[in-house]
């Protein structure tokens, strides 16, 4: 794999660190040094409850000093890493520990384990729960797999490490079934290089890593510090008043959000300039508003708008941050830079290549794109073709061969022969005064086959006019972009990464 041998990834870890500490998580600090005493001794309580290389290992745990050594310590010994996103309802969780034929289910042991017994008993896995450093094992092992259980997986277990597997990322869903993407570390490694080579990277960057470690977003700083020796931040969740207080006590140089931690952020902090520390805001998980963005930039944000997917191993194309003078520049809008070593190309139906300008399906190919989709041979042959991804999202390149991200093919809009791109319209409706979010989806017409439907969720003590909100459209769109019908909800449908669930809306 070159570079971060999975052998080797706790010395590398060591190696590279700067002076600061590696890890901080609330009162607590690690060195490099600490964080892969600590990935050893979780390695230990791993092998001696009969966890192998190869093997998939589920963790189902929020973010802890003990979560983040487990990672480091499954990528150090070939172990496949399975990380479950707690918020799926008990029969997602069971499909997803079925279909990836993971060996073991690891939980904190402080964690209520109602949950993670019905799971082990009802899939075969075995169950493991870690404890607090310090206090009593680290590793303790509440159930074995079940015989038939081990059998059944150990060929796909020889088949993983032939690979070089080292993760499965389960993704979204929001065009579809879930699948898990199998990265390597060497993935891990090339995104990691590729950004920095992009952005800048320097062992004193003070990461603040406030999204789930069950989504690439997060785990992929992990990985970043790890190769550029920089020190890592860690909370439990998301909290804007946590955020901004990090910001301000703790010299944040670097974080990565969505546009809904943005905007409770910019809620949050009001009119106050960012700290003059902050010096990279990575912002992705989908589109956000023209209107967003600027407020940010405004106040001193140094917004870096970023395109990426999991089966990419996260950040695939960013727009460095503009620059901070006072009321922040206002530029022409332009298009996202690929990561350096990635190739990015636009193509039609039929999967031929097309000119620069021309509206299509993005693909992209290089050193960051994932091994497969696990176990789905299928899949895999419809994402990946002569090393090129097709990521199932419109898009364009102009001349400068920057990207511009339309929106997902599966939420395309066709209405009277017409391409509408429902984000398009929802950056629209959100320019509006009264409009805090906006979601727009296709329902079926007669006439035009199919016609945009938004609904949006006002602004506090905001009125919510419906013609008002049409006429707005219809001066900013070409008519056949223009919402048929406006409609009003409390919330917008969203996945744990505030990603809009658009299939919801109809429902």
């Amino acid at each position: 794999m070159g570079g971060l041998r999975a052998e080797g990834w706790l010395e590398t870890l060591v190696a590279r660190a700067g002076e600061g500490a590696a890890l901080v998580f609330g009162r607590h600090e690690r060195s490099a040094a600490e964080v892969a005493r600590d990935a050893r001794e979780m390695l230990e309580g791993l092998t001696g409850s009969g966890v192998e290389s190869g093997d998939v290992l589920a963790v189902l745990a929020p973010p802890s000093l003990e979560g983040v050594a487990l990672v480091h310590a499954v990528f150090d010994r070939g172990i496949v890493l399975l990380p479950l996103n707690a918020r799926l309802a008990e029969p997602e969780q069971r499909l997803a520990l079925r279909v990836s034929g993971a060996r073991f289910l690891v939980v904190p042991a402080a964690a209520d384990q109602s949950l993670a017994l019905r799971l082990s008993r009802e899939v075969g896995c075995g169950l493991l729960a870690f404890g607090a450093f310090g206090e009593g094992a680290v590793m303790t092992q509440l159930r074995a797999p079940a015989a038939e259980h081990s059998r059944a997986f150990s060929e796909r277990r020889t088949r993983r490490l032939a690979e070089s597997a080292a993760l499965v990322i389960r993704t979204s869903g929001t065009s579809g079934q879930p699948k898990g993407a199998v990265l390597g570390l060497d993935n891990l490694r090339a995104s990691a290089a590729a950004s920095a080579a992009l952005l800048g990277s320097r062992s004193s960057d003070r990461w603040l890593v406030c999204m789930p470690l069950f989504h690439i977003g997060g785990l992929s700083i992990l990985v970043r510090a790890a190769w550029g020796g920089a020190s890592v931040f860690l909370q439990d969740r998301f909290d804007p008043v946590a955020v901004a207080r990090a910001f301000e006590e703790q010299g944040i140089t670097h974080v990565s959000l969505v546009a809904t931690m943005l905007e409770r952020l910019l809620a949050t902090r009001g009119e106050r300039r960012a700290p003059s520390s902050l010096e990279l805001m990575l912002l992705g998980g989908g589109p956000a508003s023209t209107s967003l963005i600027s407020r940010a930039e405004a106040l001193g944000y140094p917004v870096a708008p970023t395109y990426g997917l999991t089966e990419a191993a996260s950040q695939v194309a960013t727009r460095p941050p503009r620059g901070r003078g006072p009321g922040g520049p206002r530029e022409k809008e332009t298009g996202l830079e690929a990561l350096p070593g990635l190739e990015l190309r636009v193509v039609d139906d039929r999967g031929r290549a097309l000119g620069l300008e021309s509206e299509g399906q993005i693909q992209l190919r290089g050193p960051t794109v994932m091994r497969s989709y696990l176990d789905n041979p299928s899949a895999t042959r419809e994402a990946l073709s002569e090393g090129w991804l097709s990521t199932g999202d419109m898009g364009r390149l102009d001349r400068e061969g920057r990207l511009y991200v339309l929106d997902r093919r599966s939420d395309l809009v066709v209405s009277g022969g017409e391409n509408v791109y429902p984000a398009e319209v929802e950056r629209v409706l959100e320019e509006h005064p009264d409009v805090a979010e906006a979601g727009v989806c296709g329902v079926a017409d007669a006439r035009f086959g199919s016609r945009p439907v938004a609904w949006v969720v006002v602004r506090p003590g905001r009125p919510f006019e419906r013609e008002e909100l049409l006429a707005f459209c219809r001066g900013r769109l070409a008519a056949y972009k223009c919402p048929v019908e406006i409609e009003r909800l409390e919330t917008l449908p969203r996945n744990s990464l505030g990603k809009l669930l658009r299939r919801r809306l109809l429902e």
